[in-house]
């Protein structure tokens, strides 16, 4: 395994796993891109609305015009319609044609009062019927045929005296809204997308300091969070850097919390070593007196064969009973107070074991699968029965691995699981004739004892990808503690 900083994966029962989605973005860029799509989309929409008041307006504006070009058309052959001239009616209208300089015509109609054509002048591909359809004074735009109809009734002096309809060429200005139009939105589309991206970047500079808080916020429940660069308190706005000064007093409280943590575990173990040397002391010294007294009594009388055997009879049941002594001390010690076990008491070695994983740097998963309620057993013993086999297990681990505790109750037993990556461990050492090596900790003699106090069993394997695995089988019993 390659090295990597020392990880915990504490279990949450009831919680699924967070896994990384594709298209989530993560929390601290949220912001900014939100922010970016809605600068896009407000450009967009304003832009859209623009065109369309624009374009309304434009025809509101190319009616006007068609009305005016009927205003000239009319006066000038107001007289013919009243006559009910075709003759000098299309004369005008042929005179119309040929002093084009704006909009262009494509026909020209005049009709009588009572529906009857009298003129036109024009495209002949252009009806009567759609000619007869256009409204008076208002105007119907045909875009696809690029035409623009427009009608009005002419009056005369006591009555109408006709009516005239133009179909006015406007395909070139519909070419050119358009062209127009496109251009607008290409051009608005890649403003829009430009001020965004501006958008996008001013949010995310100005929450860099947010975004590293949010970061080492989430990534405190793998890690030791740490602190923030001074640099960033420094180049922050009041406000931030206030906040981001609180998180930074926030992980020096956690850092001395763990410290402390650190030093109570090792108190507690220098207390349990304190408490088994004065009970050996204590239990030791008495015999040693007799024993003493039985080695005086050898060299003043020893040529005595009564005095002789009753000496070495003596100095034979001392050494037993030191014996007895050692071995009842390291087999039944528990605290005074020892109670029953429950989840709490194996999830505070999660605590215990943080200090020497992140100094041996690896990493500590447990998995713990106990139910709720108090649990048939001493919760002394099997605390430190754990808390030894971790810390073998985290000091023989290389920097980079792993260590696992697995414990789930099976019938009337609750089964331990320990794992390490370690180099493996001899099965005969957690046997009667093995011996753990001394040193600061409690050694494997001591799990030993307590494994004996508790009636378990334990077995010791290889695993196959390598390290150890050492199995307890701890029986539940109705005479626990209470």
């Amino acid at each position: 395994m390659k090295p990597s900083c020392a990880r915990y994966e504490p279990p949450r029962p009831g919680v699924a796993s967070d896994r990384p989605r594709a298209l989530r973005l993560p929390p601290a860029l949220r912001l900014p891109a939100a922010a970016g799509a809605v600068v896009f989309a407000v450009a967009v929409c304003t832009t859209q609305v623009a065109m369309q008041v624009t374009n309304r307006e434009a025809d509101r504006q190319l009616e006007r015009l068609g009305q005016v070009y009927l205003d000239g058309l009319a006066a000038s052959v107001r007289l013919g319609l009243e006559a009910r001239d075709p003759v000098y009616i299309e004369g005008r209208f042929r005179r119309s044609f040929g002093e084009q300089r704006g909009v262009p015509e494509r026909a020209l109609f005049a009709f009588a009062p009572g529906g009857e054509m009298l003129a036109r002048h024009g495209d002949a591909a252009l009806t009567e019927d759609a000619a007869r359809a256009a409204p008076d004074d208002r105007m119907r735009l045909d875009e696809a045929a690029g035409i623009a109809w427009v009608g009005r009734t002419v009056t005369g002096e006591a009555e109408p005296a006709g009516r005239l309809v133009a179909a006015l060429d406007i395909g070139p200005m519909l070419a050119a809204r358009a062209r127009l139009s496109w251009t607008i939105v290409v051009v608005d589309l890649l403003l829009a997308s430009l001020f965004a991206a501006a958008t996008w970047l001013v949010l995310r500079r100005l929450g860099r300091p947010l975004r590293a808080l949010v970061e080492g916020l989430s990534e405190g429940a793998h890690r030791p969070p740490a602190r923030l660069p001074d640099d960033m308190l420094a180049a922050a706005d009041p406000r931030t850097a206030q906040m981001l000064a609180a998180y930074n007093r926030m992980v020096d409280g956690v850092r001395e919390r763990e410290l402390l943590a650190a030093e109570l575990a090792e108190r507690d173990q220098a207390a349990a070593l304190g408490r088994l040397a004065a009970t050996i002391a204590h239990e030791v010294r008495n015999p040693l007196g007799g024993l003493a007294t039985a080695v005086s009594t050898l060299r003043r009388f020893g040529d005595r064969p009564e005095v002789r055997e009753e000496s070495l009879a003596f100095l034979e049941r001392g050494i037993g009973a030191l014996d007895r002594i050692v071995t009842s001390t390291l087999n039944v010690y528990r605290p005074a107070d020892d109670r029953r076990l429950t989840r709490s008491d194996l999830e505070d070695l999660r605590h215990l074991l943080r200090p020497a994983a992140e100094r041996q740097g690896v990493s500590v998963k447990l998995e713990l699968d106990l139910p709720s309620e108090e649990l048939a057993l001493g919760s002394g013993g099997v605390r430190q029965v754990l808390l030894n086999l971790l810390l073998n297990a985290c000091a023989a681990t290389p920097p980079g691995g792993r260590v696992g505790l697995r414990v789930r109750v099976e019938g009337e037993a609750m089964i331990c699981e320990v794992t390490d990556e370690g180099p493996g461990l001899d099965p005969a050492r957690l046997g009667p004739a093995g011996m753990g090596a001394p040193s600061r900790r409690l050694g494997l003699d001591v799990v030993v004892g307590l494994l004996g106090s508790l009636d378990a069993r334990a077995s010791v394997m290889e695993r196959d990808g390598g390290g150890t695995l050492i199995r307890l089988a701890i029986p539940l019993r109705a005479g626990a503690p209470a």
